[in-house]
């Protein structure tokens, strides 16, 4: 690195997995497009930190968007902050939700001359000679790879700053369809900093040999599936007196978290019973309108016990809450095992499917027990 450069500060800002437009499954209509239009706005969040704290680069390291449900408010959005930060250069790896093929943004020709986007699954890159920076990365094309693109690869100026930006796999299955990447391809490519996406969860900077890597996250929760949060990473780089140094930092954007709780019921009969030890396990954690919550009741009732379905978020003081019924009816039935009647018979055929295989056949099992016993009583039942 040439005398001339020494001194030089650059500012980078690692993100990924933002998922604007994502469905987000599981929750009514009404939420799903209330937390669509959180979701951008702390994009326009980010965009304008990236401002204030006047960043050089943004590295996005994939699912931008959900290409599959895109609207046209949000492709506009995108393309009106990239617009307002000229003095920003963003760097774009498109990932498996908004690969490169027929896609509605990076195909159009509208992105402003300060995006460069990867538009091969092979190795990529842009050269900044004013900075003394290259960035390396790929592009996910049509929805899959499988082959590391650093594979047998070196940087070619190891002179330079060299940053890899991309949606990988790091050390994943072999085959991944996530982009598989070893860490013996980092520590043979020689990057100084290698920003990943894929990950929900953030990770700490990691070094391996000589380099540093780390996953930001998704920077909201995407839904009960993706529970994890994370942010973004920004990085101050600096060149002086013959050292490289990257100092890095985590910062959150997100705030709504989604959690699965199980909680055990078995022997209950009561639903005030079932609300109390919800109450109480959403005080134990602190649970707050910040947190959509879902509970799964498990364990053994009785088969003619039914759960109460009439729960709402806002009586836990929660921002959302459902409750998913996998209990089994197996409370106190012994006396099943004897009766010679149609009941007893249903209950040991179908005992064996409520005891063995996978949860979802218990579960099965389970509803055509409650059903057939009921029929045989008169009795409604709302499953």
């Amino acid at each position: 690195m040439s005398e001339s450069y020494q001194g030089k500060k650059i500012k980078i800002l690692h993100c990924a997995d933002i998922h604007l437009d994502t469905p987000f499954a599981g929750l009514t209509l009404e939420k799903s497009e209330e937390r669509r239009r959180e979701l951008r706005a702390s994009f326009m969040k980010l965009m304008e930190f990236a401002r204030e704290r006047e960043v050089d680069y943004v590295l996005i390291c994939g699912d931008l968007f959900e290409t599959d449900f895109a609207t046209n408010t949000t492709l506009e959005i995108i393309i009106r902050e990239f617009r307002n930060s000229p003095k920003i250069k963003f760097i774009i790896a498109p990932g498996k939700r908004d690969s490169y093929k027929d896609n509605p943004l990076y195909v159009s020709g509208r992105l402003p001359e300060n995006c460069y986007v990867f538009t091969s699954e092979a190795l990529g890159r842009f050269d900044f000679e004013d900075d003394r920076l290259t960035v390396y990365g790929w592009g996910f094309v049509d929805g899959a790879i499988t082959e590391s693109p650093l594979l047998d690869r070196r940087v070619d100026d190891s002179s330079k700053i060299n940053i890899v930006c991309g949606y990988a796999d790091l050390d994943g299955e072999i085959g991944s369809p996530l982009c598989p990447i070893s860490s013996q391809d980092i520590k043979q490519f020689g990057a100084d900093y290698y920003a990943f996406g894929s990950r929900h969860g953030k990770t700490d900077f990691i070094k391996k040999g000589g380099a540093m890597y780390s996953y930001c996250g998704s920077i909201n929760c995407t839904g009960f599936d993706n529970p994890h949060i994370g942010g973004v990473k920004l990085l101050n780089i600096d060149y002086n007196e013959g050292e490289l140094s990257i100092d890095g930092k985590s910062v959150s954007f997100g705030h709504l978290q989604f959690v699965t709780e199980k909680i055990d019921i078995t022997g209950v009969n009561a639903n005030n019973e079932i609300t109390n030890r919800i109450s109480r396990l959403i005080s134990a954690k602190k649970y707050g309108i910040d947190t959509a919550l879902r509970v799964e009741l498990v364990g053994d009732i009785d088969p003619r016990f039914i759960l109460p379905r009439a729960l709402e978020c806002d009586a836990f003081g929660l921002y959302f809450f459902e409750m998913i019924d996998k209990t089994m009816p197996l409370f106190n039935t012994d006396h099943f095992k004897r009766d010679m009647s149609v009941a007893g018979e249903l209950y040991r055929r179908l005992y064996p499917m409520m005891t063995t295989g996978s949860e979802e056949d218990r579960l099965v099992a389970a509803r055509a027990f409650r059903v057939g016993l009921a029929a045989l009583e008169n009795r409604d039942i709302d499953l």
